[in-house]
């Protein structure tokens, strides 16, 4: 119900193909593949009217009969080009204040229309759909899509770069709809005070893009006014032409919500803990503001932000060296930020490796330092945002701007030691992240080129974080993307530099860190300089893409410094990467014997670090289809040959990665019933005997008009014979100079069972609830010794080599039995994990812009060091936890001035 896509508009990670503890990514990315015929581009005239419109859904005011109509849809799926099935109008009016958009979408049979009441911006549901897409600054990259299905449910979807879309993006505007004989019909509302353009004096008349749609549910069935079709790229490109708009005055744009929230934790704790409260009552206020500052930009900012119903991450059960990302969910970071997320990106199908330059998460996360030498400890959850602001929009001359500035205060945690007494200590220093962003569009959008800065600064406050946090850092970088033949080919690329700079404690910890261990003992490229306090490093990416016809294709070539850091405000795993990565396709969208439409290609990626040591080589294919009963098919498999990682030794020498392979099988049911279905299959093997076994599948229900329940269970079986588990120094190991690598088998089970439910009372009002509930067991098997650099070689403790005793939860090794080797201890691995987490929130928009929320948290875990699965006693030790809960009650105001 946005921009067309084919089934090749998904995701496909390669990150299965590569063995455990690399965490390196190849993806595979087809969303390229939406597009638009060629066809010449249809025009609209708008007409003005005096009087106001009641939007009722109804179009019954005589200026919707004079208005100038825009007929003949035509299909994007399932027959692309050809007349859509059923027939729609379109017309739009204009008052001085705000467009009316009415559509009349005839059905020849009223009674199958569907219409499903869900939640506004809910991007599932069994519906029909009417829409508009206002591409105001008429810059053909550009656009505003507002749809409304016949229940009145609205959604909205802020469009750039031709085919990017956020979803986080939510103007206030109106639309209503109204079912009859002949079908059914929509009006839509939109103030000029949600759309960006630039101002008209006198006669002088505005050209603006335009385009409608009209999705037809029962027959899966998308349409355009202007066409859009699956092989040809570009979307908001494609629209036509609305004309007529005249003394077009920009409204002055001044929107201010404040907010008030109250919350009530009720958690377990230690009744010994000074600082523990059985019920913890709390409060806040605060606002934001979005303003007009001239036609084109707007600031937006808001003053002690409170994102108390934004739902939790799910759990997670992480053993390798890498931090686990999580997407953000925050609406202050989430609306607006197209232009800052869209540095990094190139026209691919296919890219290994990758980072992120902005990580909004960054800002406002869990302190960073702990509390040395505490009993007890009341340390905050999250780091306070005093303040953040983002200035952007476009100007007419095609420069797109984007800044973005936040502060977040010095944290400190109350704390009692060990002899009784109390104090203070600081647990995150004050910090200001800033962003900066510019592109600037030619050849009509069809040539970019861009900048990027950011910088991150800390008031250390004394050497309390010196050896955890930079004191700078700074990323600048610049872009570009051009295209030619009808927006056909493109190539595009970026190329960035960083530098941190902070005391000789954390540049020592930036070195050694997972990203980049330059501690490795084999590698002569890169050494640990401990009298650093700055470092640098650059990226780069130039990608070639053929994005429309049948067969498609893309090249990418990537290389990352050794020295690059970006995770003061950005995410990346790791660096010091060259990577190549190929993807060709070929999509059939006409419906055939078999199915409605499908599509087959494969992939390569090879990557190697730049000192050309082998780090990945990969390879796969795919085939995907849609069947004519709506059921969906999908198998997709590669093989990995042998290459060599710096990752699974933990800083330690290289460690062979031995050739794999895997397979993925999936199966849809038709989405239209009101039960449906999927269920798949990954399976993944090596020649060292590692597997991955994942069954998984999905319910999708739809118990009445207003209700959808998603219950998505996964149980899974994994097999890893090169899990790290700690580390030696002995002289005596001189094969692995000087450290002995200590590993371990790892069997693991694991069983989730998600479950959501959205119950919607009204369009304004709606209940969601999300349940997780999670058991894994990991249980650690064959302690053992790596042997020799560059293979994957292991002397298992007690067998190959040494004694091996176990005194409860206390290992000792000797590693050579009655020889010189001093033995040593550590603590057994084996645990079992189980967890619920659980979110409701209660949502009522009780006037346009203006929201309450209700939400309920539930947070419970339990480990305990079994190692075997057993579902009825890890289900009833899970429950047997206690657990958190958390209520907020919090209500925003809009006004808009």
């Amino acid at each position: 119900m946005t921009k067309p896509m084919t089934r090749a508009a998904r995701w496909l990670s390669l990150a299965a193909l590569i063995p455990a503890g690399l965490t390196a990514q190849a993806q595979v990315d087809r969303s390229l593949s939406g597009g638009a015929s060629a066809a010449a581009a249809k025009t609209l005239s708008v007409e003005t009217v005096a009087g106001g419109i009641t939007v009722d859904g109804r179009l019954d005011e005589a200026a919707w009969s004079s208005a100038s109509v825009a007929t003949g849809f035509v299909q994007n799926q399932p027959r692309p080009g050809s007349p859509a099935s059923q027939r729609t109008e379109a017309r739009v009016l204009f008052d001085g204040e705000a467009l009316y958009v009415g559509m009349r979408l005839y059905d020849d049979d009223a009674a199958a229309i569907a219409s499903q009441l869900t939640r506004r911006d809910a991007t599932s549901g069994y519906s029909d759909w009417a829409g508009v897409i206002i591409d105001s600054y008429h810059d053909r990259r550009t656009g505003f899509a507002f749809y409304v299905n016949p229940r009145g449910v609205r959604r909205d979807l802020y469009l750039f770069n031709d085919n990017d879309d956020d979803e986080g993006w939510d103007p206030v505007w109106a639309a209503a709809a109204a079912v009859d004989s002949d079908g059914w019909t929509a009006e839509m509302r939109i103030p000029l005070s949600q759309l960006r353009f630039s101002a008209t004096t006198g006669t002088e008349e505005t050209t603006w893009g335009v385009n409608f749609y009209r999705e037809l549910a029962r027959e899966d069935e998308e349409a355009y006014w202007s066409a859009v079709l699956p092989d040809v790229d570009g979307f908001v490109s494609r629209s036509g032409t609305l004309v007529g708009l005249r003394q077009l005055d920009p409204p002055r744009r001044l929107e201010i919500e404040p907010y008030t929230s109250a919350s009530l934790t009720r958690a377990p704790g230690d009744a010994a803990n000074p600082f523990f409260e059985s019920s913890d009552f709390g409060g806040n206020v605060g606002a934001d503001l979005n303003w007009g500052v001239t036609p084109d930009l707007t600031l937006s900012a808001t003053i002690n932000p409170d994102f108390g119903q934004v739902e939790v991450d799910p759990a997670v059960v992480n053993l390798s060296a890498f931090e686990t990302f999580f997407p953000e969910k925050r609406p202050f970071f989430l609306e607006g930020v197209d232009i800052f997320n869209s540095f990094g990106r190139t026209r691919t199908f296919n890219n290994f490796g990758g980072q992120t330059v902005f990580f909004s998460r960054r800002i406002g996360r869990q302190p960073q330092r702990g509390v040395p030498g505490a009993a007890f400890d009341d340390a905050p959850d999250q780091t306070t945002i005093a303040a953040a602001a983002k200035l952007s929009g476009k100007t007419s001359g095609g420069w797109s701007i984007g800044v973005l500035d936040a502060v977040t205060l010095e944290e400190t945690a109350s704390f009692v030691d060990g002899d009784g007494v109390r104090g203070e200590t600081p647990v995150e220093p004050a910090t200001n992240y800033f962003l900066s962003r510019v592109r600037k569009d030619m050849r009509e959008g069809n040539t970019v080129v861009g900048g990027i800065f950011t910088a991150t600064n800390r008031d250390m406050g004394g050497d309390l974080f010196d050896g955890i946090l930079h004191t700078d850092s700074y990323f600048g970088g610049a872009d570009f993307e051009h295209a030619w033949g009808d927006r056909a080919y493109t190539v595009s690329g970026y190329l960035g530099a960083s530098l941190v700079r902070g005391s000789e404690e954390v540049l020592l910890r930036t070195q050694t860190s997972s990203a980049r261990y330059f501690q490795r003992p084999d590698a002569d490229h890169i050494e640990v300089d401990s009298t650093r306090t700055s470092l640098g490093g650059w990226v780069g990416e130039i990608s070639a893409a053929k994005t429309s016809g049948d067969f498609q294709a893309s090249a990418t070539y990537r290389e990352a410094s050794p020295g690059l850091e970006l995770n003061d405000l950005g995410f990346m795993s790791q660096t010091d990467q060259r990577s190549f990565s190929t993807l060709v396709f070929y999509q059939e969208t006409d419906p055939g014997a078999w199915f409605r439409e499908w599509d087959v290609g494969a992939f390569h990626s090879f990557a190697w670090t730049t000192d050309n040591e082998k780090r990945f080589n990969g390879a796969g294919a795919f085939i995907e289809g849609t069947l004519h009963n709506f059921w969906e098919i999908e198998l997709d498999g590669g093989y990995n040959g042998a290459s060599f990682s710096q990752f699974l030794t933990r800083g330690g020498p290289l460690m062979e990665v031995v050739p794999a392979w895997r397979v993925e099988l999936e199966l849809e049911t038709d989405r239209r019933k009101t039960i449906s279905f999927d269920a798949g299959f990954f399976y993944r093997e090596d020649e060292a005997g590692e597997f991955d076994k994942v069954a998984f599948g999905g319910v999708l229900a739809r118990p009445g008009p207003n209700v959808q329940i998603r219950f998505d269970p996964f149980l899974s079986f994994e097999r890893d014979v090169d899990q790290f588990v700690t580390r030696q120094v002995d002289p005596l190991a001189t094969s692995t100079f000087g450290t002995r690598y200590v590993f371990a088998d790892v069997n693991d089970t694991s069983l989730g069972l998600d479950t959501r439910v959205d119950w919607t009372f009204a369009p304004d009002l709606t209940l969601q609830l999300f349940v997780q509930p999670l058991i894994s067991r990991n249980e650690f098997t064959n302690y053992k010794e790596f042997r020799e650099p560059e293979t994957f070689d292991f002397d298992v403790y007690g067998q190959d080599r040494g004694t091996f005793e176990r005194d409860g939860q206390t290992l000792t090794v000797d590693p050579d039995g009655d020889g010189p080797a001093e033995s040593f201890q550590f603590s057994e691995r084996t645990f079992n994990f189980r967890s619920v987490r659980a979110n409701a929130v209660l949502r009522w928009e009780y006037r346009p812009g203006s929201e309450l929320f209700v939400v309920w948290q539930h947070l419970r875990s339990d480990v305990g060091p079994q190692g075997d699965f057993d579902f009825r006693r890890d289900f009833d030790s899970l429950f047997a936890a206690e657990g958190t809960n958390v209520l907020v009650i919090k209500a925003t105001y809009w006004m808009g001035l």
